[in-house]
C-alpha cells in the first residue's frame, strides 16, 4: 500500500509540474518559415529567413507591453506602446532638425500633395475561399478606387476564437503605433489599410493568406501552412539570459543605421 501511495504521489507531483511549466498556446508557420507564438497574453513573432536584420518582437496588449529583439546585435528594448511612439517621435525631430533644407522643401510639398489628395474609396467583395491550412475561410477581395488592391483568405473558425480576439487586441495596438512612425498622419489618411473597412476586414478573423495587387501583378504575403495549439514554455515569451537591454532610442537608431 505506501508503494503504491508513493507511485501516486510522485505521479501528481509529475503532472503539476508539468502543467506549471508549459500551458497550451498557439503556434503558426508560413512557408518562409516565419514562426509566431501566441500564449500566456503575449505574441512573439520571429523573423523570417529573408529579414537582413532579424528582429524579433513580442507584444502583450493585456499588458500594454512591447519587447524588440535585435538578434544581431544581441540587445532589446522594452516598454509600453507610449515609450516606443516617444521614441519614435524623439528620432523624427531629430531627422527634421538635421534635414538640410532641400530635402525638408520636399518633404513640405510631398506632405501638402498627400493633404490636397482624397481620401481612397475601400470596398470589399467576399467569396468562399476554400481551405488553408485545414481551415475553412472566407476570400475578401479588397478594391481601391474600383482596383483590385489586396486578397485575402480569413478563417473565423469558431476553435479559432481566442486566437482572434488576441490578434485584434494586438492589432489595435501596432496601428496606434504607426501612427507615431509616420511624418505627418496625413500618410495614414491616404493609407487604405489604415481605412475602417480594411481593419473592419482584419478584424473578420485569422489571415492565412494574401496576395497583394499594390504594385500590378499579384504578389504572396502571408502564406499559413500550419496553425495548431502546442504546449508553450514560458521561456518561449522570455529575453535570452546574455542579451543586454537597450532604450527604444538606441533600438530604433540601430535599426535605422544611424
Amino acid at each position: 500500500m505506501r508503494k503504491i501511495s508513493f507511485i501516486i504521489f510522485s505521479l501528481t507531483c509529475i503532472f503539476l509540474m508539468n502543467n506549471s511549466v508549459y500551458s497550451q498556446g498557439w503556434v503558426i508557420e508560413e512557408s518562409n518559415n516565419s514562426i509566431t507564438y501566441i500564449g500566456d497574453g503575449w505574441i512573439k513573432s520571429l523573423p523570417d529567413d529573408m529579414d537582413e536584420m532579424p528582429m524579433t518582437s513580442m507584444y502583450n496588449p493585456g499588458s500594454n507591453l512591447i519587447i524588440m529583439i535585435n538578434e544581431n546585435d544581441m540587445t532589446y528594448a522594452k516598454g509600453s506602446a507610449d515609450d516606443y511612439c516617444n521614441a519614435m517621435k524623439t528620432m523624427m525631430r531629430e531627422m527634421n532638425m538635421q534635414m538640410p533644407a532641400e530635402q525638408k522643401k520636399m518633404m513640405d510639398e510631398m506632405i501638402a500633395q498627400e493633404k490636397a489628395k482624397p481620401a481612397p474609396k475601400v470596398t470589399v467583395e467576399t467569396s468562399n475561399g476554400g481551405s488553408v491550412a485545414g481551415y475553412n475561410t472566407t476570400k475578401y477581395s479588397i478594391k481601391v478606387d474600383g482596383e483590385l488592391f489586396e486578397e485575402k483568405w480569413i478563417s473565423n473558425d469558431a476553435s479559432l476564437n481566442d486566437l482572434i480576439r488576441m490578434m485584434n487586441e494586438t492589432m489595435d495596438m501596432t496601428i496606434n503605433i504607426a501612427g507615431c512612425s509616420v511624418p505627418d498622419e496625413v500618410f495614414l489618411k491616404n493609407a487604405p489599410e489604415f481605412s475602417e473597412t480594411y481593419k473592419n476586414v482584419e478584424r473578420a478573423g485569422i489571415e492565412l493568406k494574401n496576395v497583394s495587387y499594390e504594385y500590378g501583378s499579384g504578389e504572396s504575403g502571408t502564406d499559413v501552412v500550419n496553425l495548431q495549439k502546442e504546449d508553450l514554455s514560458p521561456d518561449e515569451f522570455e529575453v535570452p539570459g546574455d542579451y543586454s537591454e537597450i532604450s527604444f532610442d538606441e533600438l530604433i537608431i540601430s535599426m535605422a543605421g544611424m
